[in-house]
């Protein structure tokens, strides 16, 4: 049997079941048999006892995958609402499960641009009905690919951009036995991963990708935002801009079976996915799907990547081809960093989550018919690591605020996840800049919502502590 410390390892495997049915054939150097079966019983009984309390909150986790790419002959919300013409990638919905006997939370993540809150409120009754997860236990994050079908928008008031491309796409009769289809999928997922779960480890480990993130937000020297989506030369900057805040920081966490084989391998890494559309109307999960494959290809089990605060960060090459080489230095990354973890003890699960009201810019609460508009804010804590879900398209520099008032030391935190909110959202002042983020119809809020966000994920977090 292998005794683990608590430091950083390449394996952070338990002892399993049959090493301690091995007990009954070692015998200790220096006894007899006589003196063993003595003390064996000793030993045993020491061995329950302090092992009690662990095995009463023993971490479980299962994961599943389930296809949901939909027929080319559905319209492309992104593409003047043309027929995509081919498959690049397949788009899946993805699930993790995870349990400590008592507690279960459920991570579902879509390959597609939204999560819509309509769509959310709707998956998380479904699948709360199949496994008995409280819905407020549901996380719902989607990848944010520009090359895949947006979620059904269900009760949700639109801006005039919103009803020109998404609700036009829905409004093709092929829409709604694809929109069924994602639904019956997300909770076959889920069914699945809640069936499969098994006794696991948790480990993180991190990896920096510097190569492929670049800030669109670039500053002039007076302070404003001059846009550049597509970069010339994403490692030099024109015209004296500056460069605005990245994170290349990929973090990974593994749930490893108690063999030591990964069950699931969940990785952050914040970038838009806009590669693949930009040179091609194939449906495609961009590079999250492609990294997915190529972690689940050097590591096994079920990889999941979850889409962090993007808003106004951008791949610095584009193209079908760039996106595979991007995939293909996360996969390595990822596979490097997952060698190198911390595992992590994780007691009792813990999920918390608050409404909060983002005010609406005057344009658009004339526009909308409303002052405010409700969100959700949502976090899960599984021991020191804390995920924390944001709706719409967060800056990162709102990740950022949040992970430094974190009383969590691995904080990860998540956009595009449980509705759309007001869409892009930075820190206060960022509206002054400009630049496309915080137009009219791209951040519908005021610059108070970025606050809203920090101060309520914080208080969320804090009050978990106090439990």
């Amino acid at each position: 049997m292998k005794i683990h410390p608590l430091t950083p390892s390449s394996d952070d495997s338990l002892a399993t079941p049959g090493d301690f049915a091995a007990f009954r054939g070692i015998r200790a150097p220096g006894l007899h048999r006589g003196r063993w079966q003595w003390w064996a019983p000793v030993l045993a009984l020491g061995l329950l006892a302090s092992s009690g309390p662990m095995l009463a909150s023993v971490l479980s986790a299962g994961a599943a995958k389930v296809d949901i790419t939909p027929p080319p002959s559905l319209r492309n919300w992104a593409k003047q609402n043309l027929p995509y013409d081919k498959v690049v990638s397949p788009l899946n919905v993805r699930a993790l499960v995870v349990s400590d006997g008592t507690t279960k939370l459920a991570l579902i993540q879509w390959d597609l641009v939204y999560a819509r809150s309509g769509a959310v409120a709707k998956v998380r009754q479904l699948i709360s009905a199949e496994t008995g997860i409280p819905p407020d236990h549901i996380l719902v994050n989607a990848s944010h690919t520009h090359s895949g079908p947006d979620s059904p928008i269900i009760n949700e008031r639109l801006i005039k951009e919103d009803i020109e491309a998404e609700l036009r796409a829905q409004q093709d009769p092929n829409y709604q036995p694809w929109a069924d289809r994602l639904f019956l999928a997300s909770v076959r997922a889920a069914k699945e991963a809640d069936t499969a779960l098994q006794p696991v480890t948790l480990a993180i480990g991190r990896a920096t990708v510097p190569e492929w993130q670049y800030n669109r937000r670039p500053r002039r020297p007076d302070g404003m935002v001059e846009n550049i989506f597509v970069p010339v030369d994403p490692n030099t900057m024109p015209d004296g801009l500056r460069f605005g805040p990245t994170d290349p920081t990929l973090t990974v966490l593994v749930f490893r079976s108690l063999q030591g084989q990964p069950v699931a391998t969940l990785i952050n890494y914040p970038c838009h996915p806009v590669s693949v559309y930009f040179e091609s109307n194939a449906v495609s999960a961009d590079w999250p799907g492609f990294a997915a494959a190529e972690i689940e290809a050097r590591l096994g089990g079920c990889a999941i990547v979850l889409q962090g605060c993007a808003g106004d960060l951008v791949p610095s090459h584009r193209g079908i081809e760039p996106a595979r080489q991007m995939a293909a230095l996360l996969g390595l990354r990822t596979a490097k960093a997952a060698d190198r973890t911390l595992r992590i003890e994780v007691g009792q699960l813990q999920a918390n989550s608050a409404e909060v009201k983002l005010p609406l810019t005057a344009e658009k609460r004339a526009e909308l018919g409303r002052a405010l508009l409700p969100s959700e804010v949502q976090v899960f804590v599984l021991g020191s690591v804390a995920v924390v879900a944001l709706p719409g398209e967060p800056l990162i520099e709102v990740a950022r605020a949040i992970q430094q008032r974190s009383p969590f030391p691995h904080t990860i935190v998540l956009g595009y996840s449980n509705g759309t909110g007001v869409y892009y959202v930075g820190l206060p002042g960022e509206k002054a800049r400009g630049g496309y983020e915080v137009n009219s119809f791209s951040g519908l809020g005021t610059d108070e919502c970025g606050s809203i966000f920090v101060d309520t994920a914080v208080r969320l977090l804090h009050e978990i502590t106090l439990r």
